[in-house]
């Protein structure tokens, strides 16, 4: 296993192993734009997480669950700017995160109307 992903499983009180270095088959369609075969959890966490939490399904939501645990995946939430305003909404009450930690539901991070 790489240093970096043992790092990240430390910091973030994961258990990770050599085999969940690469995503489950199942975890495919969510991941259309990339080469999914060469896709690993090392050094993509975030948008792994982003991804399954924005697309996934009930399997997809459970194996998150069981690879990273909620404390990562709610610090993955609080700094996304990429998962929608419904999904960060769902998962800050889920996850019990306040609101205003949330840095994609801060005004901060809002696309002023008319601005293109």
């Amino acid at each position: 296993m790489s240093e970096n992903l043992t790092a990240f499983s430390q910091e973030h009180n994961l258990s990770v192993d050599d085999e969940r270095t690469e995503l489950p088959e199942f975890l495919r369609p969510l991941f259309w734009e990339v080469d999914f075969d060469r896709l690993r959890i090392q050094g993509h966490e975030q948008y792994v997480i982003e991804r399954v939490l924005e697309y996934g399904d009930d399997q997809a939501i459970r194996w998150l669950y069981h690879t990273f645990g909620p404390c990562t995946i709610a610090e993955a939430v609080r700094r996304s700017r990429k998962i929608s305003r419904n999904t960060a909404t769902l998962w800050a009450l889920v996850l019990g995160i306040p609101q205003e930690q949330i840095q994609c539901l801060s005004k901060h991070y809002r696309l002023t109307p008319g601005v293109f």
